[in-house]
């Protein structure tokens, strides 16, 4: 037998589940800090700081929130105990508001809403009555008032059909509250009933039983999600009048309400049964996440956190128990199905705006996912491994010869078989079309090759890419 030639057609996704033989060359079962969607292999891009300095607090980090007004963005970040806002004149972090309990990041939510003419925040924590945030005047006060029956120490609020709805009330764990219809001279700060009409009031009603409290309310273009710790409801109708609450018959596991995300009026949800999605009738399992489902056996989805930007759904887990914070993130893009994982820095939590995501490290920095070639200075260090590569014979013993390709940026290669490893260190070809070849070494019946940054330098490995090797029988 003499030199054969074997080609890496392109680069794809992420794939964890499968037998290694069984895999595509253009998949893999490790890789990491990655960007594929042109089939090419690239480093993929980093973030760089918004503010000048950390955001400082005694407590671990729950929260974060970016506030985008006509004069720019508020920052908003929630330690256990405290939030604070990011003050530009002073160009310093100062203490907000000072919570009479601990709070938990995950039975807490932001609404951006319009009480009458004024443009507030909502914060709703859940250990006591929701707070409203005046961005111009950066001043907080209580949303409600006893009087009109909004004074509840609510966890979860969603805007549908202009109204204001609420949930997961300690003391009715399985209410769902809504306002008055606004106009007239209705706010949604009113939850009373309306003499004038059924259809203007406000209201609430209980859903389901009490010990299956709410866990989440998301609203689609039209209908209302309820989620609950062991069922899910949907409420169809725009008026109280023609409101009806449906019972949804689907299987699955339970998410925390930080692990959905909404995209193109489905919500998407990661809970430690895999990715699932809503479709406006039914839940369904991603089948495509069968490819990182192990990596949820040993990971931890109590802290987990989502955000859509673009066409891309993130996923920040603890994929070490007992981290201190999320340090892996889950890239899902929609339109190609396909997955990437991120590490390198630690994910409090995220927010999207005007189409940029930020997001809030555990170390206090407030970043935003754009161009950098770094993670705000610290090096990305990316890696994509092949599957285990036998060319269609385990039989006979390959040679390795060398690779060819084109691509920028210096990049190390690794080769594993049963024989040994090799590695090497090569700068691509810099002249336009310039091929570059790569030596290898190594002798075995199978191969796995490993491709990485070196020092955190950015690399692009063009599709296809050729491999060398001389194949013989093994002796008898």
């Amino acid at each position: 037998m003499a030199n054969q030639i074997a080609t890496l057609p392109s680069f794809t996704s992420v794939r964890m589940d499968l037998s290694e033989g069984l895999m595509k060359p253009d998949m893999s079962p490790d890789a990491c800090n990655m960007d594929t969607r042109s089939g090419a292999l690239c480093t993929c891009t980093g973030f760089s700081r918004v503010l000048p300095v950390l955001t400082f607090a005694e407590e671990p980090f729950e929260r974060m929130y970016v506030y985008a007004t006509e004069h720019g963005n508020r920052y908003i970040a929630v330690a256990q105990d405290v939030m604070y806002y990011y003050n530009e004149p002073t160009r310093a972090w100062r203490q907000l508001y000072q919570f009479e309990h601990d709070v938990n990041g995950e039975r807490m939510d932001f609404l951006k809403v319009r009480i009458g003419t004024d443009d507030r925040l909502l914060i709703a924590c859940g250990s006591e009555p929701m707070l409203k945030y005046d961005v111009e005047t950066d001043y907080v006060e209580v949303f409600g008032s006893s009087e009109k029956l909004s004074d509840k120490s609510v966890s979860y609020v969603e805007l549908y059909f202009g109204r204001l709805f609420a949930a997961g009330d300690p003391n009715a764990p399985a209410r769902l509250y809504w306002s008055k219809a606004p106009g007239g001279g209705r706010t949604i700060d009113d939850w009373r009933s309306d003499e004038a009409s059924e259809n203007v009031s406000g209201g609430f009603v209980d859903v389901g039983v009490d010990d299956d409290p709410i866990t989440g309310l998301f609203a689609l273009s039209n209908q209302l999600l309820i989620f609950k710790r062991d069922s899910l409801y949907r409420l169809l109708g725009d008026r109280p009048g023609n409101y009806r609450i449906i019972s949804v018959d689907a299987s699955f596991r339970q998410p925390l309400h930080t692990g959905c995300v909404r995209y193109a009026d489905r919500l998407f949800f990661l809970s430690s049964g895999g990715l699932f999605f809503y479709d406006g009738q039914t839940v369904r399992k991603s089948a495509a996440f069968a490819a990182l489902e192990p990596l949820l056996r040993n990971a931890n989805l109590s802290g987990v956190r989502a955000a859509a930007c673009g066409d891309t759904l993130y996923f920040a887990i603890r994929a070490r128990y007992g981290a201190p914070y999320n340090d892996t993130v889950i890239e899902y893009d929609v339109l190609r199905d396909r997955f990437m994982l991120r590490s390198g820095f630690t994910a409090v939590d995220f927010c999207t705006v005007h189409g940029s995501l930020y997001l809030l490290t555990g170390s206090g920095k407030l970043v935003v996912f754009d161009n950098n070639t770094t993670y705000d200075g610290d090096p990305i260090q990316a890696r994509w491994s092949t599957p285990a590569l036998d060319f269609g014979r385990k039989d006979t013993v390959k040679t390795l010869l060398r690779l060819t390709a084109t691509g920028e940026g210096r990049i190390g290669v690794r080769a594993v078989s049963d024989g040994g490893t090799y590695e090497t260190r090569i700068r691509l070809s810099s002249v336009p079309l310039g091929v570059t070849e790569i030596p290898l070494r190594g002798v075995g019946r199978v191969f796995r090759l490993t491709f990485s940054s070196v020092g955190g330098e950015p690399f692009t490995l063009d599709a296809p890419v050729t491999l060398l090797f001389d194949q013989q029988k093994r002796p008898c």
